[in-house]
């Protein structure tokens, strides 16, 4: 109850939901599909705080096709509705630039999440007088660190051993996944008892990664640690593990990046030995900070909003997560979170 509480005060004092202002209404192009596991939790939980503050959502999949995403948006301008006051994009396989030339002529809005443009993308952009009005700052969060962090995390737990290290990394393209293989790469390097074998590149997939960790448990078999940038990547290392007769957590550490429910239940099972998360909140926060530009013109300062961490299993984030608690994370995560900001 005191959590809601709160929340209704932030709320409140930040002028959310007050009569005076418009209803917002927001598209957010979401370039997952509906059923996957990372990009399902940012759907939900941006439905949770769409509910809680008041705002039009409209979510639009394009299933892991960037060139689909493109279309979409296309296909939205040149429909006969009335534009939303603002677009949610996530620069997908360096898809954004294509999406933010085809809004140009238009009065929307548009907030980068999770992926953003680059820094001389942007400072190119923002040279234009219509950008400087409608490209809002990006909230995206620090893949760099969490993929030091996880790997971190991850020579803890050999307790000292000389760690043989495999990096399963996503694609070459998108900034997450570049950021995150840096961030463990460099700190694998860094380390006197780690030696890199490879990084490959997993495509988000469980099947692929698979393949890819049969392949290479046959070439380096003195591997102890496969570090891996999301959880279906990770699930695929698991079957291969389980075909070679290895042990996860014991023979080989494996770590992974997002919470679906089947990697939450494999690292109480020991299975998975890191998780990092977290991030899923990007697209919940952006409604929060788009409610209040609307109403004052700059953002919330969100430094207190952890976008990614370690979990621990053992910690109240996590049971929310396992229960998949959509409001009490926003309520508890974002909302109290930026209650002092406003």
């Amino acid at each position: 109850m005191r959590s809601w509480m709160l929340a209704c005060v932030f709320i409140c004092t930040a002028g959310f939901g007050g009569a005076a202002w418009a209803k917002l209404d927001v598209v957010f192009f979401n370039p997952g599909a509906v059923d996957d596991s990372f990009w399902g939790d940012v759907d939900q939980l941006m439905l949770a705080a769409s509910t809680t503050l008041d705002i039009k959502l409209d979510i639009i999949h394009s299933d892991r096709n960037h060139f689909k995403m493109i279309t979409q948006l296309d296909e939205l301008l040149a429909s006969a509705k009335a534009l939303p006051n603002y677009v949610i994009l996530v620069n997908e396989k360096q898809s954004a630039i294509k999406m933010l030339q085809a809004l140009y002529p238009h009065p929307v809005y548009v907030q980068l999440i999770l992926n953003d443009i680059s820094p001389g993308e942007r400072d190119a952009l923002l040279q234009d007088p219509h950008w400087q009005e409608y490209l809002l700052p990006a909230i995206i969060p620090d893949n760099y660190a969490i993929g030091s962090a996880t790997a971190k995390a991850l020579m803890d737990d050999l307790e000292g051993k000389a760690a043989k290290v495999l990096l399963i990394s996503g694609d070459k393209s998108t900034p997450a996944s570049v950021l995150r293989t840096q961030g463990a790469s460099d700190y694998f390097f860094m380390q006197p008892n780690a030696t890199l074998t490879q990084t490959v590149y997993g495509q988000w997939s469980d099947a692929v990664a698979y393949g890819q960790a049969l392949t290479l448990l046959n070439r380096y078999p003195d591997l102890n640690v496969i570090w891996t940038a999301s959880d279906r990547m990770a699930i695929g290392v698991l079957k291969a593990l389980k075909e070679k007769g290895l042990v996860s957590g014991k023979d080989v550490f494996v770590n992974t990046i997002n919470t679906s429910p089947e990697i939450l239940q494999l690292c109480r099972q020991h299975a998975v030995s890191i998780i990092g998360g977290g991030h899923f909140m990007a697209g919940a926060l952006a409604l929060v900070e788009l409610q209040y530009y609307q109403q004052h013109k700059h953002y919330i300062p969100y430094d207190n909003v952890t976008l990614f961490g370690v979990l621990l299993p053992d910690s109240a984030f996590y049971q929310m997560l396992v229960a998949r608690d959509w409001p009490q994370i926003f309520q508890s995560q974002i909302l109290n979170k930026l209650l002092f900001k406003a």
